[in-house]
């Protein structure tokens, strides 16, 4: 005897059938791509224009906006992973772009990382270039298509906590399948 809880999967798999993921329109993997496509011409720019990896441009850029700051605090406000924003400080100071110095009294041994007069040079060479690229990325889109996007990243951030919440309907309308025929 089969449980209600089977008997409603029933119907669920047969609509399945012959259904596989869409990866094109898989809303994770589309960004995942994005980004990697993103990262690895950033990459290139950088290193190439600037002699910076992009991760070493994005601290310095957090110094620049924020002033000086802990390793913690570059971390964990440009949401940037432990090592990377270690290596990547370390990196930095000694091409002479930052300076770190031990925090006084700090029961932690913190140490301070802030912009050198050459990280500020090097970021004011950059700006005008970062914000052509920036450009040359958007064109084609307005304002509002611009806020919208902002608008979709913010609502799906929101939305990873419960990617994993049951749900009352097998598969949305916009569900990332197609039906593939196999013979």
């Amino acid at each position: 005897m089969k449980t209600r809880a089977a008997k409603s999967r029933e119907p669920r798999r047969e609509f399945a059938k012959g259904l596989v993921l869409d990866f094109e329109r898989y809303v994770p993997t589309v960004l995942s791509s994005l980004v990697a496509k993103l990262r690895a011409n950033a990459n290139v720019f950088f290193s190439e224009s600037y002699g910076v990896s992009l991760a070493e441009w994005r601290v310095l850029s957090f110094l620049r906006e924020h002033g000086p700051a802990s390793a913690y605090e570059i971390w964990t406000k440009a949401h940037l992973d432990k090592a990377v924003v270690s290596r990547e400080s370390a990196s930095l100071a000694k091409k002479g772009l930052v300076k770190i110095a031990p925090v006084k009294g700090s029961a932690r041994n913190r140490s301070e990382i802030s912009l050198s007069a050459a990280g500020i040079a090097l970021l004011d060479r950059s700006f005008d270039e970062i914000l052509r690229r920036h450009d040359n990325l958007t064109a084609g889109l307005d304002a509002r298509s611009i806020e919208t996007f902002f608008r979709v990243v913010q609502h799906l951030e929101a939305r990873i906590p419960h990617m994993a919440d049951p749900s009352a309907v097998s598969h949305s309308t916009h569900a990332p399948v197609k039906r593939i025929e196999r013979e």
